[in-house]
């Protein structure tokens, strides 16, 4: 069993009660059986307002206001003060450390809806790294440990993390504009995609041994100085066009406006965004505004960075399960240019950008887009069928944005 734990881990401190938006507000959180068993066999007063305080029926702790049924009015947690940290739930005592597991490989890295895990993702000189130890799959650990049920999703696996390190090269490379990375990964998970599926329709005797030919290939040509020329100077015929950048964005933004709210007032801040940035300026201002905020953006280039890193991490390997690793850079691609559109409205109103705001903008969307599966779920469906989401559309759009 490989375990990868990310280095930033170890620089987060939860800020508990002076924590700017605790996780501990705003959305009903889930139970699990164990801590279900727990809780009931609690007596006493706390026993009587744990008996209370949950959905039995969703196993879900109840909501008084907004925030959790069981956060005292000094912004700390009553099951944690009297039971400890071992009588809290999994999802308490795990967030924001999130787990993802592919069979014989699991990771563990920070949730970007933490504001003050978003701090530590931006501001990560380790730039994403890993540390990895091997050992026996812990059959008692906290989260459930997926097995893979096809033949062959080891070998997709290798793959995949090969694919994954060399986005990561891509995206690392800072003698190329930020724009310019983007487009290069986006076009890299493309092309690896159209032959997976085509080496799964000719039904391939050995398609591990036709697929990793191509990956390598494809990595050849995407981490080579002639390689990145060649590419910068066909990005330049894509056209740089601020008109069809505004249009997509604010059809983008829409989209994200039908999601299941997670944070209040998330639809009605973004009817107002999607009118200031989109209705109430020209799109020579708007241009304008975008290439006054990149150049003063310019130096938060590690946040950037990081952030990009962060979806990667996140979602490209989970294409081992669904086989669709476009859709999964995709999201990551999509994730980055709405926190950026974000932090271009609010340095519209109030003239400055800081990696704070950044951090706040990028922590918000994570919340929620990443804390509802209703809305990640959509999100993909809209990934993979909108035509607003072409190659050529998506490029276009990054084609537009101002040099960093």
């Amino acid at each position: 069993m490989i375990y990868r734990i990310q280095k930033s881990l170890d620089d987060f401190v939860c800020t508990g009660a002076e924590c700017e938006d605790t996780c501990c507000k705003g959305w009903r959180i889930g139970i699990d059986r164990e801590s279900m068993e727990l809780y009931r066999s609690v007596k006493g007063p706390l026993g009587r307002r744990l008996f209370w305080g949950i959905d039995h029926r969703d196993h879900c702790f109840r909501l008084r206001g907004m925030a959790c049924a069981f956060l005292n009015r000094e912004g700390f947690c009553d099951i944690y003060k009297e039971l400890g940290r071992e009588g809290m739930c999994r999802e308490c005592r795990t967030y924001p450390r999130h787990v993802e597991d592919y069979g014989n490989v699991q990771e563990v890295m920070l949730s970007l809806s933490c504001p003050e895990a978003a701090r530590v993702i931006l501001g990560d000189e380790k730039r994403g790294d890993w540390k990895e130890k091997r050992g026996q799959k812990n059959r008692k650990a906290g989260y459930e440990q997926e097995e893979f049920g096809r033949p062959g999703e080891e070998y997709i696996l290798q793959d995949l993390e090969k694919l994954r390190n060399v986005m990561t090269c891509l995206i690392k490379n800072r003698g190329t504009e930020l724009r310019q990375r983007l487009i290069l990964v986006l076009a890299l998970a493309h092309d690896f995609q159209r032959h997976w599926v085509k080496l799964q329709k000719e039904g391939c005797s050995y398609p591990e041994n036709e697929r990793r030919k191509w990956l390598d290939r494809l990595a050849g040509k995407a981490l080579t100085w002639s390689g990145t020329e060649r590419f910068s100077k066909k990005m330049k015929l894509i056209g740089e066009g601020d008109t069809e950048k505004m249009i997509r964005m604010a059809a983008w933004m829409r989209l994200t406006g039908e999601w299941e709210p997670v944070i209040p007032g998330w639809a009605k801040g973004l009817e107002r965004m999607c009118s200031c940035l989109y209705h109430e300026q020209s799109v020579e201002e708007y241009g304008a505004l975008c290439g006054r905020f990149s150049e003063e953006a310019g130096i938060f280039g590690q946040e950037w960075e990081n952030l990009t890193l962060y979806f990667i991490n996140t979602y490209v390997l989970g294409a081992v399960y669904d086989g669709d690793v476009y859709g999964k850079t995709k999201l990551a691609v999509f994730s980055v240019l709405v926190i950026r559109e974000w932090c271009i409205f609010r340095y519209k109103i109030t003239g400055k950008i800081s990696r704070e705001e950044i951090g706040r903008m990028a922590y918000q969307y994570s919340r929620e887009m990443e804390n509802s599966d209703r809305n990640l779920d959509a999100l993909e469906r809209e990934l993979a069928e909108n035509p607003l989401f072409r190659l050529d559309g998506m490029m276009k759009v990054l084609a537009a944005y101002p040099a960093d």
